[in-house]
């Protein structure tokens, strides 16, 4: 692996005084040059692509048109074309199941599918008590068509939670509006009752009861948009935002911190653990060095980005015109070898009862 050259990472004093105030810190850590781990992927998609995880099976990417893309051993392929519904609604947001088996995405017109990638089966559980606007997000926790617990935001503010049953459906509760109207683009869930929400008001809210009460933990001071949660613990969470500021939560307050120095939005997070990416506008992803420092690369694309995901496999980093870009990464596994997959379509059973 060739050596970069790096420029000396930025510190600032003071920085839990500078958060009161609401004054970014300086957390990055840039390279000078683009960095020839990451890599442009052939994708099989010109379609936007908004939203990417790790998955039983290597990564997954979601994006406009219904595409669902799946990464081989040969490379990135399409397993799902046009959506669960078969409409070519675009797919905004997608989490995966604790186990890695079932991927949950939802979308335009009260989207929402899942695709087991153990079976390669898709089931529609679109527009659950007939709500048909846009999703912007979910989160998922549980096993894989067992007792999964379903989170859906929306555009209108709106929260639906959905528990599996033993019979196989999905019950709802009534909808609910944690950020009091504003559209929630993110929410993640670090346990199966615990998780945030971000809303494009500059609201973040924490729940430790499955989101049947929802608590205000910030951020007052905040100015530019909100775009990505990631939920770690109770006293660690990540905003991704606009100005090229990732905020900091530490479980007491909030710190900024301005990992692009261009202050070009950061529009996507994801968390495992102390390790960490985000990716953002101009090409370009940030891996987290510690809690206030995040390392630039600068890929080989100047798209924006929508999605980023760290996996066992690649990290990954997914946006405008279909881009993949990825890093070849060493954590045990090898992509699956398969063919293009055989969808396999059924309705998912809904029952509107909660208990």
């Amino acid at each position: 692996m060739p050596e970069h050259t790096r420029r000396e990472l930025l510190k600032l004093t003071g920085a839990t005084a500078a958060a009161a105030v609401g004054v970014p810190s300086v957390g990055l850590a840039q390279d000078d040059t683009p960095d020839s781990e990451w890599t442009e992927a052939e994708s099989p998609t010109k379609k936007t692509l908004n939203g990417a995880v790790d998955t039983a099976e290597g990564p997954f990417a979601v994006g406009a048109g219904g595409d669902v893309l799946a990464r081989r051993k040969d490379g990135w392929q399409k397993v799902v074309e046009y959506g669960p519904q078969a409409r070519s609604r675009p797919l905004t947001g997608v989490d995966v199941t604790d186990d890695g088996k079932a991927l949950w995405f939802v979308g335009g017109s009260g989207v929402i599918g899942e695709y087991r990638v153990d079976t390669e089966t898709l089931t529609n559980y679109s527009a659950p008590k007939e709500k048909t606007s846009t999703w912007e997000g979910c989160a998922v926790r549980g096993s894989a068509g067992e007792n999964e617990r379903l989170y859906f935001v929306n555009g209108s503010g709106e929260l639906l939670i959905g528990v599996r049953q033993e019979s196989g459906a999905v019950k709802y509760a009534d909808v609910t509006k944690p950020g009091g109207g504003s559209t929630i683009p993110a929410i993640d869930f670090h346990a199966r009752k615990e998780g945030h929400v971000v809303s494009t008001s500059q609201f973040v809210a924490a729940t430790g009861d499955g989101g049947e009460k929802w608590k205000k933990i910030g951020i007052d001071f905040a100015g530019g948009a909100f775009f990505d949660v990631a939920s770690v613990g109770p006293k660690d969470v990540n905003v991704a935002a606009g100005g090229g500021i990732v905020y900091r939560y530490d479980g007491f307050r909030w710190t900024p911190h301005v990992i692009d120095d261009g202050r070009q939005a950061i529009r996507a997070i994801d968390r495992d653990g102390t390790a960490g990416l985000a990716a953002g506008a101009g090409g370009k992803v940030y891996e987290r060095q510690s809690a206030g420092q995040w390392r630039r690369f600068q890929t080989p694309v100047a798209t924006k980005f929508n999605g980023v995901a760290r996996t066992d496999t690649y990290d990954v980093a997914v946006g405008a015109g279909g881009v993949i870009v990825e890093r070849s990464v060493d954590r045990d596994a090898e992509p699956p070898s398969s063919n293009k997959s055989v969808v396999r379509y059924a309705e998912g059973a809904v029952e509107t009862a909660w208990d």
